[in-house]
């Protein structure tokens, strides 16, 4: 009788202790997973302001090279 009790206890404690760590080990998984979509979408958001601010540094170069120009037309006059 007290064998069996301790095989039983035995394949129960192993059944518990298996289904913590899948439990565990999914939950790990599963932050990983929000974890990198959050790191995509921000990475995604830089990349969209970078190119902002490069567009926004190229108008400017325009306009002061236009402003130089007619600086200089005005100049001559």
């Amino acid at each position: 009788m007290e064998i069996t009790f301790i095989i039983v206890s035995g394949l129960v404690l192993m059944t518990a202790f298996a289904s913590g760590f899948d439990y565990l080990t999914k939950r790990r998984n599963r932050l990983d997973a929000d974890t990198k979509t959050k790191v995509t979408r921000i990475e995604q958001k830089l990349h969209d302001l970078e190119n902002t601010l490069h567009e926004r540094d190229e108008r400017i170069l325009q306009l002061e090279n236009d402003l130089a120009f007619l600086s200089r037309l005005l100049e001559k006059k």
